[in-house]
C-alpha cells in the first residue's frame, strides 16, 4: 500500500501519517478467517465441542470395536487365561476317560473267574464280555453298583422285583435265565483283552450254547457281538431263502444297527435221545444284542437299555412256532 502526502497536513510527517493511517484498521490473529457476530459464534462453538466428544466416544469404542473383531478371528486370544484353563480342564477330562489298553493276564492273576449259571432249554442266555473287577472281586456277575443289567432285568419284566447280584445263581431255576462270559478271565476294562483272546473264546461260547440249547442269546455289549459275527461269517451256510417276512426284515434293519434282533439263527442237529419231552423241540438259538449294561457306557443311556430289553422279552414270550426265521442264516453248530 502506498501514501500520498497531503497538501492539507502541514508539517505533518509522513511517519505521522503512516501511524494514523495504521488506527483506522483492527488487527485480527487469524487472517484467513473472518470475524464472526457473538450468535453465530456461539452455535459454532458448541458445534465444535459435540465434534470433539463424538469424536473421542468413536476413538474410545475402536479397541473394543477391534477386540470383537480379534475375538471372531482368533477364539483364543480375549480371555486368553480362562480359555486356557477352560482347555486344561477339558483336556484332564479328556484323558480321565481314555480307555486303558492291553493288560496281561498276570496282571488279575489274583481274581478267579465267574461261574457260568446255565441249564439245558432255557429261554435266554446273557453273554458279558469279561468279568469285571468289581464282579469278580464279589464273585457275582454285574456286581458294580452302577451296573445297569438287574436294573434292566426287572424293569422290562424279566424278573418281578429288582435282584441283587448275590442271586444270580438262582436265575436258572426261577427265572428260566441263564449268565455266562464270552472271555472267562477278569480285567478292569473290556479294553485290557486282545482281540486274538476275544476270537479264540468264540468256539467256546458256541460250544456251551451247543450244549445247553437256549431259545435265544442275547449278548451284552456290542464290541461282544461284533466278534461272534465275524466268526459267524465265516461259518455260514450260504445264502439264506428270501422269503420277505417282515421278522426278518427287522432283523437286517437291526444288525445295521448292531442292536436287537440279527439275522442269524444257530442250528443244532435233532437229539436221537431227548434228555426231556421238550429238549427235542429246541434247534435253533436266536440272537439279540444289547449295548452293555456297565454305567461306563453313555451312548445308550437307561431307558433306552431297558427298551432293548423290553424288546427281548416280548420276543421270549413268543412261542418257537410264533416266530418266523426263515430268512435268517443257519450256523450249524455242534456240542
Amino acid at each position: 500500500m502506498s501514501f500520498e502526502e497531503d497538501p492539507n497536513d502541514g508539517d505533518a510527517s509522513v511517519t505521522e501519517k503512516f501511524r494514523e493511517s495504521i488506527s483506522k484498521f483492527t488487527l485480527i490473529s487469524t487472517p484467513c478467517q473472518p470475524q464472526l457476530n457473538s450468535a453465530v459464534a456461539t452455535v459454532h462453538s458448541s458445534e465444535l465441542r459435540r465434534s470433539f466428544r463424538v469424536a473421542a466416544a468413536v476413538k474410545s469404542r475402536k479397541p473394543e470395536v477391534k477386540c470383537h473383531v480379534d475375538a471372531l478371528n482368533n477364539p483364543t486370544s480375549p480371555g486368553k487365561g480362562k480359555r486356557k484353563a477352560s482347555n486344561a480342564s477339558l483336556s484332564k477330562n479328556a484323558a480321565k476317560k481314555l480307555k486303558r489298553g492291553y493288560a496281561p493276564p498276570e496282571a488279575y492273576a489274583h481274581l478267579s473267574p465267574l461261574t457260568d449259571y446255565l441249564a439245558y432249554g432255557l429261554d435266554v442266555v446273557f453273554c458279558g464280555i469279561n468279568p469285571g473287577y468289581m464282579s469278580a472281586k464279589r464273585g457275582h456277575h454285574f456286581a458294580h453298583p452302577s451296573n445297569h443289567f438287574w436294573k434292566c432285568l426287572h424293569q422290562s419284566g424279566f424278573t418281578p422285583r429288582l435282584l441283587p447280584p448275590s442271586e444270580d445263581s438262582s436265575l436258572p431255576k426261577t427265572f428260566n435265565i441263564g449268565l455266562t462270559d464270552l472271555v472267562d478271565r477278569p480285567s478292569s476294562e473290556a479294553s485290557e483283552l486282545s482281540c486274538s483272546e476275544r476270537v479264540s473264546s468264540v468256539p467256546i461260547l458256541l460250544g456251551k450254547l451247543a450244549l445247553h440249547r437256549p431259545r435265544f442269546l442275547c449278548l451284552v455289549g456290542i464290541s461282544n457281538w461284533e466278534i461272534l459275527q465275524k466268526a459267524l461269517l465265516q461259518m455260514t451256510t450260504g445264502p439264506s431263502k428270501a422269503s420277505g417276512s417282515s421278522g426278518a426284515s427287522k432283523a437286517s434293519r437291526a444288525s445295521e444297527k448292531n442292536v436287537g434282533l440279527q439275522p442269524f439263527k444257530l442250528c443244532y442237529p435233532t437229539i436221537a435221545d431227548p434228555v426231556s419231552d421238550t429238549s427235542s423241540n429246541i434247534s435253533e438259538t436266536l440272537l439279540f444284542v444289547v449295548p452293555s449294561t456297565s454305567g461306563l457306557v453313555t451312548q445308550y443311556q437307561l431307558p433306552a437299555k431297558i427298551k432293548l430289553f423290553a424288546q427281548l422279552k416280548s420276543l421270549v414270550d413268543q412261542s418257537q412256532s410264533e416266530l418266523d426265521t426263515s430268512e435268517m442264516k443257519c450256523i450249524a453248530v455242534s456240542a
